[in-house]
């Protein structure tokens, strides 16, 4: 067993220790970890959700509706640039983390930093020729294939017509879909959307089979 005097030499080893810890807890200043630690949320204010930034999207729509949300419910400039990093996700949220509490004082400071990330975004202009090569995938769904569509469609800066936008998306659409679609007549997305369902319902439930070979993917 060990001796009277060990024990007691571990025991303040221990106590040494633990004031080194405290010590060191003390020297930490955790406020700092946040650029805005006296914001406090309104009285029975309630964070609308919305859909987060994923660095993919528009960012200017992504700030109108952030904006837009929050304002109206008695939000401050300083309520409003410490929520901002609750509307990113994935890549846009690791980017705004890693970004130096020096450049981001303000909400305006935060804006200026977040449209000069992802500007790109607005400066990419979808062409017809992009619009033409936007296939539904194999294994895409209808409806899938019809929102990332329409998606790239809002990012045309010189728009069709919607003609010429439903003459293009029907040629993109699988062998499947386009045999029994490329002959009607849609005077809008609407139109094309419900013959669209209806095919992909009775694909699912086996009234259409789908005996097509799969597109292969251009190297």
């Amino acid at each position: 067993m060990e001796s009277e005097k060990k024990i007691i030499e571990r025991i303040n080893k221990m106590e040494e220790m633990i004031k080194k810890a405290r010590k060191m807890e003390d020297l930490m200043d955790y406020q700092s970890l946040s650029p805005f630690p006296d914001v406090r949320l309104p009285p029975k204010f309630k964070i609308p959700t919305l859909d987060k930034f994923d660095r993919t999207s528009c960012l200017k729509s992504h700030l109108k509706m952030y904006m837009r949300a929050r304002q109206p419910l008695g939000a401050t400039e300083e309520l409003l640039a410490q929520m901002f990093k609750n509307t990113l996700t994935r890549a846009a949220l690791r980017w705004f983390l890693n970004l130096d509490d020096a450049r981001a004082r303000s909400c305006k400071d935060i804006y200026r930093e977040f449209h000069n990330q992802y500007k790109y975004n607005i400066e990419m202009d979808v062409t017809r020729r992009d619009l033409e090569a936007t296939k539904q995938e194999p294994k895409e769904s209808f409806s899938t294939f019809i929102t990332k569509w329409r998606s790239n469609v809002a990012q045309m800066m010189n728009r069709l017509s919607e003609e010429e936008k439903l003459s293009i998306i029907v040629k993109n659409f699988l062998p499947v879909y386009h045999k029994y679609l490329f002959a009607l007549y849609f005077p809008n997305y609407k139109a094309l959307i419900a013959a669209g369902t209806q095919i992909e319902d009775s694909i699912n439930n086996g009234t259409i089979k789908n005996k097509d070979p799969p597109r292969l993917k251009r190297i």
